[in-house]
């Protein structure tokens, strides 16, 4: 497998638009009337988000070679869908960069930009899945790639605010966590039912190699199910914090759940991968 740049691009990308998108969701549940404790509880998931988008460019770039041959690409905005990812990538990154600067500028963040920033983002999933949802690549060419991409940004991103967030909101923690749970469990089902589908269409034949998806991944079977295995126990964690009565239960366990998802998803998009090797 010799993607991991698009590998490490999609994944970072998509943590980050389902973060932000979930920042956006967090804001009235958490914004009161006191801007300045809002601010001091997204300042890091702001920051997380800004350096997973700057990381999943830097995979881009490398992927592509240059930042020139991005700017070539570009040029093809009517025929490509590459073309529309690079630019439609470049405005996500921009907003989120404006609003992560003012709002350490301003000491509050601005609800409309956290807004504007995850749709944008969001129809740049759309645009990533569009690349390989448009081959004849069998296991890529169906809905499953575009429920998988979004699927990734409903259970990261959720998990990536609340662990960032639960530890400064100690009152309001738990809702937040179970907010996050609730649509994990909804980016989980998205999945599925995406596999579920393409599984019911799927080619026989890959035509770029011969294969249908089924044999492509013959070998990777165990790495499937140990994904599922990782995925269950990371938001099963995540289930408990966000049920829990103890008093005495540590947020810290979310940096938990969120490395196991983290390692899933990551496992996931490689064996995605695998399908155009």
């Amino acid at each position: 497998m010799h993607e991991w740049a698009l590998l490490i691009f999609t994944v970072c990308m998509q943590a980050a638009i389902g973060g932000v998108l979930m920042l956006w969701l967090f804001y009235k549940k958490i914004s009161g009337n006191n801007e300045e404790k809002t601010f001091s509880a997204m300042r890091v998931p702001l920051l997380a988000i800004s350096v997973l988008s700057i990381i999943g460019l830097g995979a881009s770039f490398s992927h592509l070679g240059t930042p020139s041959n991005a700017f070539n690409t570009i040029l093809h905005l009517g025929s490509s869908w590459m073309s529309r990812e690079i630019l439609v990538t470049g405005l996500f990154i921009g907003v989120i960069f404006i609003t992560t600067g003012l709002a350490f500028v301003q000491k509050r963040v601005n609800p409309l930009l956290l807004l504007v920033s995850a749709l944008i983002g969001l129809i740049d999933i759309y645009c990533m899945a569009a690349i390989y949802a448009t081959t004849l690549v069998s296991g890529w060419n169906s809905i499953n790639t575009y429920t998988s991409f979004y699927g990734t940004a409903l259970v990261l991103g959720p998990v990536l605010a609340a662990t960032l967030i639960a530890p400064v909101m100690k009152g309001k923690a738990q809702g937040l966590v179970r907010y996050s749970f609730y649509i994990a469990i909804v980016g989980v089902a998205i999945q599925l039912v995406g596999m579920a589908v393409s599984a019911t269409v799927m080619p026989e034949v890959n035509v770029i190699n011969g294969l249908n998806a089924m044999a492509a991944l013959e070998g990777y079977q165990g790495t499937v199910a140990l994904r599922w295995i990782i995925e269950v126990v990371g938001i099963g964690l995540l289930g408990v914090l966000s049920m829990t009565s103890s008093k005495k239960i540590s947020y810290s366990y979310a940096y938990v759940a969120l490395a196991a998802i983290i390692v899933a998803e990551g496992m996931s998009r490689y064996v995605f991968y695998v399908l155009g090797a």
